[in-house]
């Protein structure tokens, strides 16, 4: 994904060919124009040179604005499963935390109770709210995970980096994957949002991986590689 947006250091060579295609399919159409328009009022040469330079400089926009567009739904993919398989996870670590998330209304048929015991019925419902998980948005997945689980930032990231984590910066990547997605039309995404869009989810995903394996000390070598420090979440 981080390739997908060099393209502005490619864009002269991207207008270069598509610039050459307009000009070969504009050969009869100039000089149909020519016959039925006077020639005082166009320039066969000049004119459909500016169309042409148009044309190429439009196919450029365009082309960034659905990398930029596709990095942010792409990267908001990743974050989205890493968050769901983390709250899997920690709630099969330690299902007995994730006991207070249920629906404690919830009815239940004394047949059932016997059935399967009250320990039974609860991992049951755990199993529920797993099924349940990939409804939620994911900034409330996110919120449901730091629930449980504390929150250990990147020991290099200050609260003013980019990537630094906040459920209120994965609220706004969030809304901005959604307005790609379910948006009447694609909309007008900067590389610079796209890619420091694409750089918080990454860390996003990461502190998930990071906070679970440091809160059940899972043996996992990045772990160790990656650091980080105990916060509370804001």
């Amino acid at each position: 994904m981080s390739s997908a947006l060099e393209i502005p250091k490619v864009s002269d060579e991207l207008k270069d060919p598509v610039r050459d295609e307009h000009h070969a399919g504009f050969t009869d159409l100039q000089s149909l124009l020519k016959e039925m328009i006077p020639n005082e009022a166009v320039d066969p040469v000049r004119d459909f040179d500016k169309i042409v330079e148009l044309l190429a400089q439009q196919t450029e926009v365009n082309c960034e604005s659905v990398i930029a567009a596709a990095v942010v739904v792409l990267s908001h993919s990743t974050a989205d499963d890493v968050f769901t398989a983390a709250c899997e996870l920690a709630i099969e670590l330690d299902p007995a935390t994730w006991i207070p998330e249920l629906n404690m209304k919830r009815r239940v048929p004394l047949g059932l109770l016997k059935e399967k015991s009250a320990s039974g019925v609860f991992a049951a419902e755990l199993e529920r709210l797993r099924q349940q998980l990939p409804r939620r948005s994911l900034p409330s997945r996110a919120e449901l995970f730091f629930r449980h689980v504390r929150i250990r930032q990147h020991p290099m990231f200050a609260p003013a980096d980019i990537r630094y984590f906040r459920v209120s910066k994965l609220k706004d990547a969030d809304d901005l994957r959604n307005s790609v997605v379910h948006g009447s039309g694609l909309p007008q995404i900067d590389l610079d949002l796209s890619r420091s869009t694409m750089l918080f989810l990454h860390e996003a995903a990461i502190t998930a991986m990071r906070s679970l394996t440091f809160s059940y000390r899972l043996p996992i070598e990045w772990s160790i590689l990656l650091g980080g420090r105990t916060e509370e979440i804001s």
